[in-house]
């Protein structure tokens, strides 16, 4: 082994023989050099990038394998976050040798592809596609002569660092291990790993070093269960906690599968009192004529009568009587109509009337509605106190109408009933709601416990007094 003197001509640097038709190798790697060299390497580490340690196996850029690629027409897949560029297989998140602007950092391959494969087949690259596709997104300004790049059209662009290209340096985040390492040089090699010498050594070292880096909760965040959940919970052996419970409720599910649903019990039936309905059964099981009853008001004008009650409460339909049933009212309308009505599972029979003349104790514990038209003298001689008890022990509708240009008077606002407003007689399909409407407010009083208010020592006075209307809205 003889010194020779350095090529480049430094002094002092000692170069090795390694024997015939192999170059000479520096004997003495680790002497100073000079002061132009240290500041050029303190300048490359100021930059963020380093150079590559062992030249034997260099590092490739991921774009240059894509560019490859390209120009070569070679497909290129994607498959579970790699990228198949030819005979390298690229995880998506590695960086290569573009970048935005000089103080950003290196964009990863996984970005350039997307971008690439969509401008290419005319597709909608948007911020919002890269960002649901978990990829970075590349302006206007930036892609256009990237694209150039990528086609073969142009041999480099702004933004590519060509000391990262040519395999000199590598990316700040490859160094610190946060993106995955780029490949490097294929060569021949006896294990088949495409690695010879010192390069296949620096790599099994980089990999252990890497490895011995790794907490538990790396691990924990990228490990993967090989079965589903309930693959694993029928594996035969294993505890399962509360299985006999969870068998118990299967087989009840099962034995109950066909059996018809019962209906849930009211609140009143929760609360231990007896609610309306069923006193209405215990009364028609006496007598089975004795049908609960709803009142309407004895008025020709009103929104409803005793002439239009069934076709509304029943058919869902509405129209003002006709004239001649109106002219004589007071001999054409009929004591009592009668209207069906399925409540709760079972078909249920009202009466219909407009007079309470000649009512008895068992007329007026059968009494569930009254509908009003806003005239207090309709409830003349019935037997309450005032007209708050009146309403706590019959259900009160008032159907607002909407044909004419009549406002609702104001003490009805100040009862305790249910304002319906109907609509125009030439919208019919509407009235199948109006109806359906009052007869839930029915149902309801139905279920629960009625408060008896009625009294025998007095009677409601109906005196015509002065009506106060609401104002219209202009």
């Amino acid at each position: 082994a003889l010194p020779i003197s350095s090529p480049s001509g430094h002094g002092g640097c000692c170069w090795q023989s390694q024997g015939i038709g192999q170059p000479p190798r520096c004997r003495n790697w680790r002497h100073p050099r000079s002061a132009g060299s240290a500041m050029a390497a303190e300048e490359e580490v100021k930059d963020g990038d380093a150079p590559v340690a062992g030249r034997e196996v260099r590092r490739v850029d991921p774009l240059v394998i894509l560019r490859d690629c390209t120009i070569a027409g070679k497909k290129v897949s994607y498959d579970n976050e790699y990228l198949e560029m030819d005979s390298y297989r690229v995880h998506k998140d590695t960086k290569c040798a573009f970048r935005l602007s000089p103080s950003e950092p290196f964009l990863d391959i996984g970005s350039v592809w997307y971008m690439f494969r969509e401008i290419c087949k005319d597709g909608h690259y948007t911020k919002e596609t890269a960002k649901k596709h978990k990829f970075a997104y590349i302006g206007v300004a930036s892609r256009g002569d990237l694209v150039d790049y990528l086609a073969g059209k142009l041999s480099t662009c702004p933004g590519i660092v060509q000391d990262v290209v040519e395999g000199r340096k590598r990316p700040r985040e490859e160094i610190r291990g946060e993106a995955p390492l780029a490949p490097r040089q294929k060569k021949a090699a006896a294990d088949g790993s495409g690695l010879t010498g010192e390069g296949a050594a620096g790599s099994s070292r980089a990999k252990v070093d890497k490895a011995s880096q790794l907490s538990y909760a790396d691990v924990m965040a990228r490990v993967r269960p090989v079965k589903e959940l309930d693959v694993i919970a029928r594996l035969p052996g294993r505890q399962i906690p509360n299985a006999e419970l969870i068998l118990k409720i299967a087989k009840d599910e099962v034995d109950n599968w066909n059996r018809p649903r019962e209906p849930l019990p009211s609140l009143g039936e929760l609360s231990g009192k007896q609610p309306l309905w069923q006193e209405l059964e215990e009364m028609l099981k006496v007598n089975p004529e004795d049908l609960p009853i709803i009142m309407v008001p004895c008025n020709k004008n009103a929104p409803v009568n005793i002439l239009n009650a069934t076709m509304l409460l029943q058919d869902g339909l509405y129209g003002r009587p006709p004239m001649n049933s109106v002219r004589y009212f007071e001999a054409a309308r009929k004591e009592m109509v009668e209207v069906v009505r399925n409540i709760k599972g079972k078909q249920w029979k009202f009466e219909v009337r407009d007079s309470t003349k000649g009512f008895t104790k068992s007329h007026w514990l059968r009494v569930v509605a009254v509908i009003t038209d806003g005239n207090d003298w309709q409830f003349k001689d019935w037997p309450f106190e005032n007209i708050v008890d009146l309403f706590t022990t019959i259900k009160g509708v008032y159907f607002k109408a909407c044909d004419k240009n009549e406002q609702m008077p104001i003490h009805v606002t100040q009862w305790s009933v249910a304002i319906l407003p109907m609509a125009p007689t030439q919208l019919q399909h509407r009235f199948g709601a109006v109806r359906d409407a009052f007869w839930m407010q029915v149902e309801h009083f139905l279920s629960s416990e009625r408060l008896k208010k009625f009294v025998n020592h007095t009677s409601i006075e109906g005196v015509r007094h002065v009506v106060r209307m609401t104002k219209p809205v202009l």
